[in-house]
């Protein structure tokens, strides 16, 4: 395990052209962990003053554009997780709140599990669209029929309220808080 206190470094001394001065940078000797050695093997490479600095040049701190930035940095969150799950050094503590905190804005931005604010039909909608399934799978075992379905979609015909066991059976069917499912005065 890499800790403050027995962290093990090769130092190289290089002198910078720009400033003409002698810097001390190292190579940090990240542990090996089992299904994601890639990532260790990429901070294993990387010569750099600080742990801090050495995970930046693995993974650099920046808004995450897209589904492959999401998967590396998820990568590089669980490898920090397992590599240092007992009294991590500072510098990677900070390192790790900062890519949760990326990784949480992306999943919160284009993800609609995250989403608790929305109107229980709008939650619906958006889940049938995010995993591409039709109105029709939710009969019987959500809704009577697909009529039902789409009133409650489109709020229709009075159809504007789920009946709890509606809720926990679509909780269960997506994966998320039944409560999604209903008005906050239904919950009281």
């Amino acid at each position: 395990m890499l800790t403050s206190k027995n962290c093990k470094r090769r130092k190289k001394t290089y002198r910078l052209c720009l400033r003409k001065t002698l810097k001390e940078v190292s190579l940090f000797h990240f542990p090996m962990v089992r299904g994601l050695e890639d990532v260790s093997e990429r901070l294993n490479a990387v010569e750099a003053d600080t742990l801090f600095a050495a995970l930046m040049h693995a993974f650099s701190l920046r808004p995450i554009q897209n589904e492959e930035d999401a998967r590396d940095a998820e990568r590089v969150l669980e490898y920090i997780e397992r590599a240092f799950e007992q009294d991590p050094p500072e510098d990677i503590e900070r390192y790790r709140q900062v890519l949760l905190m990326l990784v949480t804005a992306f999943d919160e931005q284009h993800y609609v599990r995250a989403a608790g604010n929305m109107e229980p039909h709008e939650f619906l909608k958006a889940l049938l669209q995010e995993d591409g399934v039709s109105q029709k799978a939710l009969v019987p075992d959500c809704f009577k029929s697909e009529s039902q379905v789409s009133e409650f979609l489109h709020q229709r015909k009075g159809r504007k309220n789920l009946f709890y066991e509606q809720a926990v059976v679509l909780g269960r069917r997506f994966g998320v808080d039944p409560l999604n499912f209903l008005r906050a005065h239904e919950i009281c």
